[in-house]
């Protein structure tokens, strides 16, 4: 029920999941879609996790408050270097229809968005934005009606991505964000 952050860090209060994971099983555990996977049992209690769908679809703030209480908020803005962000293609605007199955897909859309997320996060650390220290990389058009369980639309996905990377605004922040990362400096 509380979202975890599983990290490069050793956070406070999670040393034994820090101690105990593997990358393969934090990438499984972001991923354990509840309605396609099983969660998966991490740690020596065998606890187990899901993906985070419901609430933390985009977990930035809570990953920016995890880093917080490591390095204090004053030496968290001072050293970090680069926070990279990335989607899985900005979601089609749905009209509101007011029965049942409309205010549940409404609801359902409310607790599983991630745009806002990263709007306001981007407004609230403006300086690590405009310092490149912070990059939001989301497929913007193309990929509203592909679904979690689509896998079979590779060539939509591919083309969609494509067309994303090629535009100029993206090109530069993507060469930007790679050249911090070469540096080391984000």
């Amino acid at each position: 029920t509380d979202t975890v952050c599983l990290t490069s860090y050793r956070p406070h209060g999670l040393t034994h999941l820090f101690d105990s994971t593997t990358i393969w099983q934090a990438c499984r555990a972001t991923s354990a879609a509840t309605t396609f996977f099983d969660p998966i049992a991490i740690g020596p209690y065998g606890e187990e996790f899901v993906d985070g769908a419901l609430g933390a679809n985009n977990p930035v703030y809570a990953l920016w408050t995890q880093a917080q209480r490591v390095w204090g908020d004053d030496r968290l803005r001072a050293s970090l270097r680069c926070l990279v962000s990335i989607g899985t293609g900005v979601p089609a605007q749905r009209a509101v229809r007011d029965d049942v199955l409309g205010i549940r897909a409404t609801l359902t859309s409310l607790a599983t968005e991630t745009e806002k997320t990263a709007e306001q996060f981007r407004r609230d650390k403006a300086d690590l934005d405009n310092e490149g220290r912070y990059y939001r990389f989301n497929v913007s058009h193309g990929l509203e009606d592909v679904g979690l369980a689509e896998s079979t639309k590779q060539r939509e996905i591919a083309a969609a991505t494509g067309k994303y990377v090629a535009s100029q605004d993206v090109f530069r922040q993507m060469k930007a964000c790679a050249s911090g990362l070469a540096r080391n400096q984000c």
